[in-house]
């Protein structure tokens, strides 16, 4: 989770399949349990943390560089 813990930007979930193999359900986070939207299934942790953002608290735009890359690089 990022952000304020009690309001989260995203939630990332493990689940574990039958032969072993983890996936992470990358969430995003609504109060309203409706609301809620899968946005990512990823193979890794670090891939999972890496599409969730951070939250500067000021908003310069879609892309505001550091901690928030540009995806594109």
């Amino acid at each position: 989770m990022r952000d304020d813990p009690g309001v989260p930007n995203a939630v990332i979930r493990r689940y574990t399949d039958k032969s072993g193999k983890d996936s992470y359900l990358v969430v995003r986070w609504h109060i309203d349990p409706a609301e809620r939207r899968l946005m990512a299934v990823c193979e890794s942790l670090e891939r999972a943390d890496d599409l969730v953002r951070y939250d500067s608290r000021t908003s310069h735009g879609y892309w505001d560089g550091p901690p928030n890359p540009h995806p594109a690089g």
